[in-house]
Parts: C-alpha cells; sequence; structure tokens
C-alpha cells in the first residue's frame, strides 16, 4: 500500500509539471506572435509615414526620355590642346595648392559631414545655387579683417593660388539660355579672376552629369552635354584648360550619372562621386612653372554667402558634425519671434510632424549667422537625401550699429547721418585692403595655405 501510495504522488506532481512547461509554452507563443505583428505593424507604419514624408517634401523625379548620349560628344582629337590628358597621380600636393571656385558641389567638398574631407576653406570657395554668369560680380566670400563680402575674383587675389579649378554650370541650365549666352557670360567672369590674379592657372571643370531621375524637371542631361561642350569651346579660345571629368563620373552605356554617383536628387555627387572626381582631378593635372610674384600674408577665409537662401552662411567647425535630425524648432516673427516652421532647403515652409529623429537619415549642420537685416538659423543637410534638408533653430537680426556714418558689421551708410564720401572699392586687379592695418611687416591676417610655395621665405613649401 505504501508503494502504491507513494506512485500516486509522483503522477500527480509529473501533472503539475507538464501543465507548467505547456503554459510556459503557451506564453512564450504568445509574447512571440504579438512581436512580430506589432513589429510589421510599426514597419508599415513606418514606411506609410515616410512616404507621405517624401511626397510632402521632395519634389517628384524626372527623366529626359528623348536624351542622345550621342548627340553632344566632345570631339577630343579637335581639342586634344586644351582638354588635360591622363597623367601620373599628382598627389594630395596638387589639391592642396590648387582653389576651388564652385557653386553646392564644390561647397560640399569643404563644408564638413560626409563631403568634408577633400578641401579646407584654406582651397575652396563654393556658393550654393550661385550661377557661372554671376562669377564676376556675386559677393559671397569674407576674410576676416575685410568687411563686406568679396567676389570671387577678388577672393582670388587675395589667396593667390597657382591654380583655380572652377565647376559653375548647373545652376546656369534653363531652356531659354543657350549654351553659347552661357559661355559667354561664364567667360566674363573667368577673365575677371584672370585680371585679378594674372599669375593664376586657369582650370573649367566639366559640369558634372544629372542622374537618370533628378528632382529639378528644368535640367535635361541633353543641355548639360550642350553647355560642356560650349565649355571646352570656350577654353580654346582663351587659352585656358578643360578638365572633362564627366567621362570619369558618366555611365557610358546611358550617358547619365554613374550608379551611386549623385544623391537622391539627382543632382550633387555622393560620397564615392566626389573620390571619383578628386582621383580624375589628380590623374589629370595640370603643372606649370610656378611664376607668382612673392606672396603677401594670406587672410583667413571665414564666411560664405550662398544664393539658393539668401543668406549669410558661416559654417562652424564645432558643429560640423554628422548626427541624427533634432526636434524642429519654430522660426521667430519680428513681433513674437516664432512662427510655424521649419523652412526646407527648396524654399517652402511649414510644420513637420515627423522631425524627431529618424535612424535612416544623419545629418551635419550648418550656422548661418545672422546679419544686419537677416535672420539666422541653423541648416541640416541630410548625407544621404539631399531633399530632407532643412531649416530650423532662428535667431532674429542683429540690426545695424552705425558709428561715424557707417554699420561696424556690414558697411552700410547711416540714413540718418550727413553724407560722407564712400570708401573707394578695389579695383579688380588689387586685393581689397584690410579694415585694420596690421603690424609692421605684414598685411591682413589668418594662415597661410599649403600652396604657398617656394616662391616666398616666410611660407612652407608646396
Amino acid at each position: 500500500m505504501a508503494k502504491q501510495t507513494t506512485r500516486a504522488g509522483m503522477d500527480v506532481k509529473e501533472k503539475m509539471y507538464l501543465v507548467l512547461v505547456l503554459c510556459f509554452a503557451a506564453v512564450l507563443i504568445t509574447v512571440g506572435a504579438a512581436f512580430f505583428i506589432v513589429r510589421g505593424l510599426g514597419s508599415t507604419t513606418r514606411q506609410n509615414d515616410n512616404t507621405a514624408d517624401s511626397a510632402a517634401t521632395q519634389e517628384p523625379l524626372v527623366a529626359d526620355s528623348s536624351y542622345d548620349k550621342n548627340q553632344n560628344t566632345i570631339d577630343t582629337n579637335k581639342y586634344s590642346s586644351t582638354i588635360l590628358e591622363e597623367s601620373a597621380d599628382a598627389g594630395q600636393s596638387y589639391v592642396d595648392e590648387t582653389l576651388f571656385l564652385g557653386d553646392s558641389n564644390t561647397a560640399r567638398m569643404y563644408r564638413g559631414g560626409l563631403h568634408g574631407n577633400y578641401c579646407t576653406k584654406n582651397n575652396a570657395i563654393g556658393s550654393v545655387g550661385m550661377a557661372g554668369k554671376s562669377l564676376a560680380t556675386f559677393a559671397c566670400v569674407q576674410f576676416q579683417g575685410y568687411s563686406g563680402y568679396q567676389t570671387m575674383a577678388q577672393a582670388v587675389a587675395l589667396m593667390q593660388p597657382r591654380r583655380v579649378i572652377l565647376t559653375f554650370g548647373t545652376n546656369d541650365l534653363s531652356s531659354s539660355y543657350s549654351a553659347s549666352s552661357f559661355a559667354s557670360d561664364y567667360a566674363k567672369g573667368i577673365k575677371a579672376v584672370q585680371d585679378a590674379y594674372p599669375s593664376v592657372d586657369i582650370i573649367v571643370n566639366a559640369i558634372p552629369p544629372l542622374g537618370q531621375q533628378h528632382s529639378n524637371q528644368n535640367l535635361t542631361q541633353t543641355q548639360v552635354d550642350e553647355y560642356n561642350k560650349a565649355l571646352v569651346q570656350m577654353c580654346q579660345e582663351n587659352d585656358w584648360k578643360f578638365l572633362n571629368s564627366a567621362e570619369a563620373l558618366k555611365d557610358a552605356s546611358t550617358g547619365y550619372a554613374k550608379s551611386g554617383y549623385v544623391a537622391g536628387d539627382g543632382i550633387h555627387l555622393t560620397e564615392d562621386g566626389m573620390d571619383a572626381l578628386f582621383k580624375y582631378i589628380r590623374t589629370h593635372s595640370y603643372i606649370t612653372e610656378d611664376d607668382r610674384p612673392a606672396l603677401t600674408t594670406i587672410p583667413t577665409h571665414t564666411d560664405d554667402k550662398d544664393v539658393s537662401t539668401g543668406k549669410d552662411i558661416v559654417t562652424d567647425p564645432s558643429t560640423t558634425t554628422a548626427t541624427a535630425k533634432p526636434q524642429a524648432t519654430k522660426e521667430p516673427d519680428a513681433e513674437s519671434g516664432t512662427t510655424d516652421g521649419p523652412d526646407w532647403a527648396d524654399g517652402t515652409s511649414g510644420s513637420y510632424a515627423t522631425a524627431t529623429t529618424d535612424p535612416e537619415y544623419t545629418y551635419w549642420s550648418e550656422i548661418i549667422a545672422p546679419t544686419c537685416t537677416e535672420q539666422g538659423y541653423t541648416y541640416y543637410h541630410c548625407n544621404e537625401d539631399s531633399s530632407k534638408d532643412y531649416k530650423s533653430e532662428y535667431v532674429n537680426a542683429l540690426g545695424h550699429d552705425f558709428q561715424n556714418g557707417y554699420c561696424t558689421r556690414c558697411g552700410a551708410q547711416d540714413p540718418n547721418a550727413a553724407t560722407q564720401e564712400p570708401t573707394q572699392e578695389p579695383t579688380a586687379t588689387e586685393a581689397p585692403a584690410p579694415d585694420t592695418p596690421a603690424d609692421s611687416g605684414t598685411s591682413g591676417s589668418g594662415d597661410t595655405p599649403d600652396w604657398a610655395s617656394e616662391n616666398s621665405d616666410s611660407t612652407p613649401e608646396a
């Protein structure tokens, strides 16, 4: 009897353990099923949110179905003395002693984030949205010790490089603006650069190719090819060199930019595109005898002015790091200091409901300093998709600080002061004088970049 009682007790325990195991298994199955269901719904929600956001903020991509890649090819034999041929790799020193002038693709070479390791402010000036036809007249460069902005031609005279590589044309593209008119207007700006600093070597870079689909319906690869064909002719007529970098960026089978070489907008070069461009630059070098006069002290390049935003761009090195997109703030208005925001890079504005951190995108921030008459803000550049760029964190305009009849910040004349003779502007062939004379034996202020060569004992070798 004792043995049977014991056996019956063990059967009960076994049944209890079995029930517990089954319950535990049921709980695991329920939790697992719930996890996958919630994850699937969340993924669908995120996808719908991203699709809605993209539709609200990104221009629809367009394609040029009539494009013929063979229509406007450049005759390399005809222009063999103008087009730079392949050379041995000239190395980083060649890049360092070259001054790059251009639009947003040039700005991306040095303003931090994904595209910040190719140049520095010592050897690059880029103005977002700038057209080649504005090269002679648009004042967009600021130097320490100088009031107001200088034109790129004046900047070249101040920075005294061995050579310049100019990349303009994307912002000139228009069906109402012929290739010949573009080349003629662009040439005037290049001549202004040459007149400002006659010793500089001129290299005109090809307009980068577009993606097969791009966000601006006014741009066509057909016209890009037409413009580039006009540029090589312009260079030959003026004894300038043409850097045919488009041949390294184009897909030979389509005539458009190679896959992965342009961002989601089909216009701006990606890191892979930049890598290919700079390899081409180094392996198609143009090195002549350095006939520059003895170099003077080179002032520090501090600020740039962009065309597309109409604001004064001041890149703060401490902020140009890849970060997750922060919560958008509101733009202050003239009275209360707040309005709905933020503003997007394409000029539109309005609320952004999903401005919280998105792990799919990384950003680098650019401080846009306030001026006397314009608000400042932070410009967030998306590394993966430029259509996601936006502006936030606004700061009110500074207002003028008039002293002795002029504003100490921007040089504007005080309308309430007695009329005074304005300070004479520098001519196209001389560098503008700094506001405050430097110590004896020097002029201007700032560091001397790497292109300062053995012509001057006080500067490092190139």
